[in-house]
């Protein structure tokens, strides 16, 4: 029982998968070094989607998606969520007459079919991955 057991145990420790994930890390900013501020970082493999939240001092750490903690190994593009801001107007019962949605992020960055952002995790590899955007 004890070398089946190592067996089992050695096996989980070469194949890809038997962790949780890979958590990256990060920051994201304009190209004039101020941070972005809200808003998510999506890494999509094609088949999958794991997100991170953009905190107000522009970092963030994934946190995989509802079955895995991490992000398993493999190529992703990078893309961002979430970052427009709206500016409500008001009419006189208190209800939304109208709103205007501002980009605050180039929009080539907000979108799976338009970012160039790319990041590749692999065993041992980089687990910070950070981020510089442009304005609209």
């Amino acid at each position: 029982m004890k070398f089946y057991s190592l067996i089992v145990s050695l096996s989980c420790l070469l194949l890809v998968g038997c962790n949780n994930g890979t958590k990256i890390t990060g920051t994201i900013k304009f190209s004039d070094g101020t941070p972005v501020t809200k808003g998510q970082v999506v890494f999509d493999n094609g088949n999958n989607s794991y997100f991170g939240a953009i905190s107000s001092a522009g970092t963030y750490v994934t946190g995989g998606n509802q079955t895995v903690e991490g992000i398993p190994n493999g190529s992703y593009k990078v893309w961002l969520a979430g970052t427009e801001t709206a500016d409500n107007k008001t009419g006189a019962n208190g209800t939304i007459t109208s709103y205007t949605v501002t980009q605050t992020v180039a929009k080539k960055f907000t979108s799976l079919n338009t970012t160039d952002l790319k990041f590749e995790v692999k065993p041992g590899g980089a687990k910070t991955f950070d981020i510089t955007v442009e304005k609209p």
